[in-house]
C-alpha cells in the first residue's frame, strides 16, 4: 500500500488549481463592459455653436437689393437644432422686459431669422480666464444628461451692431446647451445682461 504524504496531496492541488486555471478562458465582454465610445467635445460643440451664431451676417446684398448667402447661414444654424426645441432667449424688443421663451423649430427659426436680417459685425466669443500659470484658458461646463445627451455652459461677451443706424451693443451673458443622444439641441438658454451702446471717445 503506497502512503501519500500531506506535503504530496498540497502540490497535487495546487497543480490541479493551475491546470484548471489555465484550461478557463476568459469571461466573454459584455457590451456594457465593453469600451464606450468617447463623447463629443464640449469646447468644440461650444466653438461651433459660437461660429454659426456669428456667420449669420456674413452675407451680401446685390446692386439689385437681392440677398446672397442669407438663406444658407440661417439653415447653417438651424442645422443644430431638433424639431422640438425649446429656447429661452433675450428679446429684439426694447421694452421688453425678461427673456423670451420659444417652443419648435419653426419659431426659433424666426429668431434667428431675424438676428441675420437686423444685426451685423456679430462678435459673440468665449469669457476666458487666468490663473496662476494659466493664462486665457476657456472654460466650459459639461454634464452628461440622464435621459442621454450632454449638457454644456459657458461664459460670453456678446457685441453686435444694428443693421439699420451701425450702433453698436455689447454685454456679458451665459450659454446653456443641452444636446439630445442624436446629437440635436433640444433646450437652448442665452442670457445677455448689462447691455451697453459703444460709444466714440
Amino acid at each position: 500500500m503506497t502512503r501519500i504524504t500531506l506535503p504530496t496531496v498540497v502540490l497535487i492541488l495546487m497543480a490541479g488549481t493551475a491546470f484548471a486555471q489555465t484550461q478557463t478562458p476568459p469571461p466573454a465582454q459584455t457590451p456594457s463592459a465593453a469600451a464606450k465610445p468617447p463623447g463629443p467635445d464640449p469646447l468644440q460643440l461650444a466653438e461651433d455653436w459660437l461660429a454659426r451664431l456669428n456667420n449669420l451676417s456674413n452675407w451680401t446684398l446685390t446692386f439689385e437689393g437681392k440677398e446672397v448667402g442669407r438663406e444658407d447661414l440661417v439653415n447653417k444654424m438651424m442645422e443644430l437644432y431638433a424639431p422640438d426645441v425649446v429656447a429661452e432667449v433675450p428679446p429684439h424688443d426694447d421694452e421688453q422686459i425678461g427673456p423670451v421663451i420659444l417652443r419648435g423649430r419653426g419659431n426659433v427659426q424666426k429668431w434667428v431669422d431675424k438676428i441675420s436680417r437686423t444685426q451685423v459685425r456679430l462678435l459673440y466669443i468665449q469669457r476666458r480666464q487666468t490663473k496662476k500659470q494659466f493664462e486665457g484658458t476657456k472654460m466650459i461646463y459639461s454634464t452628461p444628461l440622464p435621459w442621454g445627451g450632454v449638457g454644456i455652459s459657458f461664459e460670453i461677451i456678446a457685441a453686435w451692431s444694428r443693421r439699420e443706424d451701425r450702433r453698436k451693443f455689447t454685454g456679458p451673458g451665459s450659454v446653456f446647451l443641452q444636446y439630445n443622444a442624436d446629437g440635436k439641441i433640444d433646450r437652448v438658454r442665452v442670457y445677455v445682461a448689462e447691455i451697453s451702446e459703444v460709444t466714440a471717445l
